[in-house]
Formats: structure tokens, C-alpha cells, sequence
């Protein structure tokens, strides 16, 4: 029904990229997620790709960086991330509370993330990377139960590995999901999704400007 929503063939695979819904996010993230998309339509014939854009603003970034890296095939649509997430085999996204949206789709992802180089400089010279992980599917369950790949890790090769794995590897798929379910059923009283929140907003924060 999610495929049938978005006019996406119900047979092939589908994934779905989600580079943030700041126009800063998409011009760190943009072209490096689709030319991991591109990649992995060359490993996967039929591939569909949608791309959910937050507002008119992200849209058009995304339909600019279009251009620039082509993408045969993908669909640009306003708002409905979470149809989009449900509709698809595998998510490419940004690290945010988004990854909270596809673990609760029960959807397997990758999750790529690049902040500024100020702010990068900035949490790292205060100490406040000393974290295993940033995903926060990951962060909850203690463990990387989905690939997390951050600033200098965040290339189109190795996001498009990681994204491929997920499709040929559906036991792994099905093994991710019990693992999805005990996460949803502890959020309700663990409160340290609220730290891993905090954290969150604060590498996703544009750096001063001046």
C-alpha cells in the first residue's frame, strides 16, 4: 500500500535517501548519498529510489544536486519521509531522530552523517565525542545493530557497501528486526534517549556565522 501511495512498483526493490531536512545538511550530505544511490543501482538492476524533501527549500537543493549526479529513476516527493521509509527494502539517511522513525518502520538502514568542521573541532576539543556510537538505534541498544558511517567515513563507497549488504543479506534483515521491537518497547522508560536527543541537536547545530 506504502508503494502503491508513491507510485512505486511493488516487486522491485526500493530505496529510500533521506539527507537531512536542513538545507546545510544536503549540501554536506546530498552529493555524496546519491552517488552512493547511483552505486547501488549498479548493483541492483531495477533499483527504485525516492527521496523525501522536508519543505520547497530542500526540494530544490536536492533537485540541484540532481543535476549535477544523476540519478535515472529517482523520485523527488514533498514531505511523507515515513511513507517513503515504510515503502522501501533499505534507508540511506541522516543521522537525527529520522533513524528513530526507521527503526520503528522496522526497516533496515545505513546511516551517514558529516557535520561542519568548526562544530566537528568544537565537540571533539571539549570532549564530548567520547561516545561508541552516534546512530540512535545504536546508541540505545549499546551495540552497532545498523552501519554508522561519520565525517570522513561518510563516502559514497562506503555507504553504498553498507547499503548493498543490508538488500543480498535478508537474514541479517530478519534478524535486525526482534532487535528494532525490544528498542521500541524500552523507549517509554529509558531516559537515555533524551541524552542521545541532546547530543544529537548538538552536532546537527550550524556553526556561529561571523
Amino acid at each position: 500500500r506504502a508503494r502503491a501511495r508513491l507510485g512505486l512498483l511493488a516487486e522491485a526493490p526500493v530505496l529510500a535517501v533521506l539527507p537531512g531536512s536542513r538545507l546545510g545538511e544536503i549540501a554536506r550530505l546530498g552529493a555524496d548519498f546519491l552517488q552512493a544511490a547511483g552505486l547501488v543501482a549498479e548493483g541492483l538492476p531495477g533499483l527504485q529510489v525516492v527521496i523525501p524533501a522536508a519543505n520547497a527549500g530542500c526540494r530544490a537543493a536536492i533537485e540541484q544536486l540532481l543535476q549535477s549526479h544523476p540519478l535515472p529513476g529517482a523520485r523527488v516527493i514533498d514531505g511523507q519521509a515515513r511513507h517513503a521509509m515504510v515503502a522501501s527494502d533499505v534507508v540511506l539517511l541522516a543521522s537525527g531522530t529520522a533513524t528513530l522513525e526507521a527503526m520503528l518502520a522496522k526497516r533496515p538502514m545505513v546511516v551517514g552523517y558529516r557535520v561542519a568542521g568548526s562544530t566537528y573541532r568544537l565537540v571533539k576539543g571539549l570532549g564530548m565525542l567520547k561516545v561508541d556510537h552516534y546512530a540512535l538505534p545504536n546508541v540505545l541498544a549499546g551495540e552497532e545493530l545498523v552501519p554508522e558511517l561519520m565525517q570522513d567515513q561518510c563516502t559514497p563507497a562506503l555507504l553504498s557497501d553498507a547499503v548493498l549488504r543490508w538488500f543480498r543479506e535478508p537474514a541479517a534483515v530478519e534478524a535486525l528486526v526482534p532487535r528494532f521491537d525490544a528498542i521500541h518497547q524500552s523507549l517509554q522508560r529509558d531516559a537515555s534517549v533524551y541524552a542521545a536527543r541532546a547530543l544529537d541537536e548538538l552536532l546537527r547545530a550550524e556553526p556561529p556565522r561571523g
